[in-house]
């Protein structure tokens, strides 16, 4: 099968201005690039007038969180806006391995029930998501937080010496059958007390596969500081290839994070180290962490428990009524029954049922069981956009595609095409240094191999843009989006290592 993409205006990924050329796929690969119109194929597609591209690459993406690699396998939401590869795995949670036989870790971001569990190993969960097949690429990091939580059965505690081996031979292990790196979600209450100790004995694993070490810092607000150190140390002393997660900058210490930003610039001149961001003003959280971090304890049952009692509402009402985020709204709830939620600010929902602010956010924790995830708005706009043009900023959607009838939160629909835009009427980067941030330079921090770039031999990964409105997008060579319309295939590959 033989398809040639004619009259495009190429952008190859490199960071290169681009140039009108011809593309032809044979089977999964660019064959060749240049002038073809001598060239004879089975499927012609005449992309005069618009941008062709690689397919984009989204490092941090939550579709194993939510489980909708399973339930929305096609994940249209990404092919629509022209992402062709995903990494899960983000955050400390990760599918694989798996200890218990459970998927406890995720319970807080999606629906695990009905889900046949029949793998242990990241190369058993690989093997199983490739046989079921997948709309779109995907690897995975291993999560710290799940191989913490089975060895201590969910205990906070420091690891013995023979648990701290175990688990760094469960990292090593893991990366040798295809996970790209090892992911932190150390502000999350299962991983904020873990030790700097543990923390570099693992880095030190990851370093020594050459593999990606992603952190969710241990604190995005006014420790931010103290958690770049963290991070920065940790390069130090690891050589490690860091990825800095979702680094939005919250308006309240804007401050703090342009400060972050020019250390991570100036540090990069020695360290592998990049940050993630996306161009929304409001950022995802698990409605566990509107609590305080005083009230944290070993799982969100007894958390849940507590707010619930007399004495947990008098110590939550204050805190609540003074330090929850005022504009936010619910994106997503694990119990299908609440799906009427999702969408609904929490100041709608208070005044509909005529409580008070603070009082509604302990209704929903209530009702949810503390299973659900809220979008802020609470970014600053300005740091964002000089986040966005940053020369160690990567573009990702820190979201997942999800199922048709479900509530749709902008980042998993609008990320690449929104970030494209903002390039075009920006003066801080060119629209194919923009694409760059979104391909190749995401493809060689987690060595993704042949992909990311126009170029021939590579894996036909390619996004045809109208207006920064993706028409077209082929995947392993398969047209999956044709015309904006899914062809509704599963023409993904799982990637390794």
């Amino acid at each position: 099968m033989k398809t040639l993409i004619k009259n495009g205006l190429v952008y190859d990924g490199s960071g290169s201005a681009p140039s009108r050329r011809d593309i032809l796929i044979r089977g999964k690969y660019i064959a060749k690039c240049g002038t073809l119109s001598r060239e004879q194929a089975d499927v012609v597609i005449d992309a005069g007038g618009a941008s062709v591209m690689p397919g984009f690459i989204d490092i941090t993406s939550h579709s194993d969180h939510h489980m909708s690699i399973f339930y929305e396998p096609h994940q249209e939401d990404f092919i629509k806006q022209g992402i062709t590869t995903i990494i899960g795995g983000n955050c400390g949670v990760s599918l694989a391995p798996i200890l218990n036989g459970s998927l406890e870790s995720i319970r807080e971001w999606g629906n695990v029930m009905g889900t046949n569990i029949n793998w242990h190993s990241v190369k058993d969960f690989l093997s199983t998501l490739s046989k079921r097949k997948i709309g779109v690429n995907f690897g995975t990091l291993v999560g710290h937080t799940s191989m913490r939580r089975a060895i201590t059965q969910n205990k906070f505690r420091d690891l013995t010496e023979s648990e701290l081996e175990m688990l760094k031979k469960m990292v090593s292990d893991s990366i040798k059958e295809g996970a790209f790196g090892l992911s932190v979600g150390l502000e999350h209450t299962h991983a904020i007390r873990t030790p700097f100790s543990e923390l570099k004995e693992l880095v030190k694993t990851v370093s020594s596969h050459n593999a990606v070490y992603a952190t969710h810092l241990r604190d995005t607000q006014e420790g931010l500081n103290s958690a770049i150190d963290e991070t920065l140390e940790l390069a130090d002393e690891t050589n490690a290839n860091i990825e800095i997660q979702h680094l939005q900058p919250l308006k309240k210490y804007k401050n703090l994070y342009e400060e972050a930003a020019k250390r991570i610039e100036k540090e990069s001149a020695r360290h592998r180290i990049n940050f993630d961001v996306n161009p929304f003003d409001s950022i995802p959280s698990l409605i566990y962490e509107l609590l305080p971090k005083w009230f944290n304890e070993e799982n969100i049952e007894i958390m849940h428990k507590k707010a619930l009692t007399r004495a947990g509402r008098e110590r939550l009402l204050p805190y609540l009524k003074e330090n929850a985020p005022r504009d936010c709204f619910i994106t997503h709830v694990t119990d299908p029954s609440l799906k009427y939620l999702e969408g609904k600010s929490i100041k709608e929902f208070s005044l509909r049922n005529g409580i008070k602010y603070e009082e509604g956010i302990l209704k929903i924790m209530e009702l949810t069981h503390l299973r659900a995830t809220l979008a802020i708005k609470n970014v600053d706009t300005d740091t964002l956009n000089s986040f966005l043009a940053h020369p160690n900023s990567i573009i990702s959607t820190n979201s997942a595609a999800f199922g048709k009838k479900e509530f749709k939160f902008t980042p998993s629909t609008e990320t690449f095409p929104s970030f494209l835009r903002f390039a075009d009427g920006s003066k801080l980067l060119s629209v194919e240094k923009a694409i760059h941030k979104s391909t190749s330079i995401p493809a060689q921090k987690y060595g993704i191999k042949n992909r990311g770039k126009i170029e021939e031999g590579y894996f036909a990964d390619i996004t045809i843009l109208s207006n920064f409105e993706p028409t077209h997008v082929f995947i392993n060579g398969e047209l999956a989006l044709n015309d904006g319309k899914s062809m509704h295939l599963l023409a993904g590959s799982v990637l390794k290592k």
